[in-house]
């Protein structure tokens, strides 16, 4: 504020200043009979014009001034609290892995005991898959907290298709137990330019949602596809004719610890974290990529993620993000279906 008012009140001062000056010399080429007054109108409209121009500019400069300060001073208590928090959350879950391991471990050896009840063998169970639950929601903490610096991922030519297999081979058991059927299939070039290990973890989180919220022995299918994009990108798409999403939990799916309310539908595996999709979002954000989802209740979801195609090695030394990236996000909900794309990014025209 007293800078606003030192810079109208330098500027009032000057503008009068010039007028005065400009009028004397006026009325002096008057006196003098060496001009007329005409030139004074112009002189001062100048004047103003010279005031209004360094007012604006000075101005834009006092508010980029007055930005950078507060961006740097008043926002950084904020900064520091989200760095202890990360920091906090990485330093618990880390603690709690050896002891749940720990506790794992030892249950998994009394379960080879043959002599227990049969009663003790199912609490025994229980808690082992509990645990394994817990270990599944550490992990995924760690995951997005190590996601909000995605610069760190190490980037390189990646089978989508080789990723695609393991996962699939990983989570057969979880589908024949459910009586799912797991369909894959390969059309033409699949190789991305990302990071392994992040795109193992989109691939299976997005898979095991299929599975889990597809109906058991219901005849449910869940179809995986990879195929090239006309655009230059991978496409990689599951498909299942689960449940469903409705359009009030799909606006929020992607935000963390989010779950939508299945109590009511019956051979539905609940017991998720919430942490799936909001790590799926930050991964493929972090690939510059792009991920939609169409749903109808009762009718399925598919899940389409697309992905940067691989680079030569001429291309590996330019930057991942180039100039003109913007991010977008778009819903629709016409038709009785809807479709929501979270932040990717895409070319300025």
């Amino acid at each position: 504020m007293l800078a606003c008012v030192a810079l109208f009140w330098f500027a009032l001062h000057y503008t009068n200043e010039a007028v005065v000056r400009s009028i004397i010399e006026n009325i002096q080429a008057i006196v003098s009979g060496s001009g007329n007054s005409g030139p004074l109108t112009s002189s001062i409209a100048s004047i103003q014009g010279a005031s209004v121009w360094f007012v604006f500019f000075s101005l834009v400069g006092v508010a980029v001034v007055f930005a950078l300060l507060f961006s740097k001073y008043m926002l950084l208590p904020a900064r520091n609290t989200l760095h202890y928090q990360k920091l906090f959350i990485s330093n618990v879950a880390h603690e709690l892995r050896t002891p749940l391991s720990v506790i794992k471990t030892s249950t998994e050896v009394a379960l080879m005991d043959d002599g227990l009840p049969p009663t003790t063998k199912d609490v025994l169970g229980d808690i082992v898959r509990e645990l394994d639950r817990i270990s599944e929601i550490i992990n995924n903490l760690l995951s997005l907290n190590t996601l909000n610096r995605p610069e760190r991922m190490q980037l390189s030519n990646v089978s989508l298709s080789g990723i695609a297999d393991t996962v699939i081979g990983r989570l057969d058991a979880l589908a024949r137990e459910r009586n799912i059927e797991l369909t894959f299939r390969k059309e033409g070039y699949d190789v991305v330019w990302g990071n392994a290990t992040g795109l193992e973890q989109v691939v299976s989180n997005i898979i095991k949602n299929a599975i889990n919220y597809t109906q058991k022995s219901s005849g449910g299918v869940v179809s995986i596809l990879i195929r090239p994009d006309y655009r230059g990108s991978i496409i990689f798409s599951v498909s299942d004719n689960g449940i469903g999403i409705s359009q009030k939990d799909l606006a929020h799916i992607f935000e963390p610890f989010y779950r939508a309310d299945t109590s009511r539908v019956r051979n539905i595996r609940h017991g998720g974290s919430g942490l799936g999709l909001a790590i799926v979002s930050e991964i493929v954000r972090g690939h510059h990529g792009k991920i939609s989802i169409e749903s109808a209740r009762t009718h399925g979801t598919t899940v389409s993620v697309s992905l940067p195609v691989g680079r030569t090695k001429e291309q590996q030394e330019e930057r991942l993000s180039p100039p003109g990236v913007r991010s977008e996000m778009s819903i629709d909900f016409s038709h009785g279906r809807a479709e929501q794309t979270p932040p990717s990014a895409s070319e300025e025209a």
